[in-house]
């Protein structure tokens, strides 16, 4: 199993050098192209978690009725 967490930590890490395309990575690392587009999902899964601010921003200008 942590072979293969090895595996995705590498397709991850390619996909964020952006050096080769997600069908080249398949290849190479003579995986399954569905492999690599999870690999790719978490990646911007990940990026997207990194820069998801919310609304925390909004809410100190916003003014409550009374």
């Amino acid at each position: 199993m942590a072979r293969m967490r090895d595996l995705m930590i590498d397709l991850q890490d390619e996909i964020r050098r952006g050096e080769h395309s997600l069908e080249d990575l398949a290849r190479i690392y003579d995986v399954p192209q569905s492999w690599v587009d999870l690999a790719f999902g978490e990646v911007l899964e990940q990026e997207r978690q990194d820069s998801d601010w919310g609304d925390v921003f909004l809410n100190e200008f916003v003014e409550e009725d009374e």
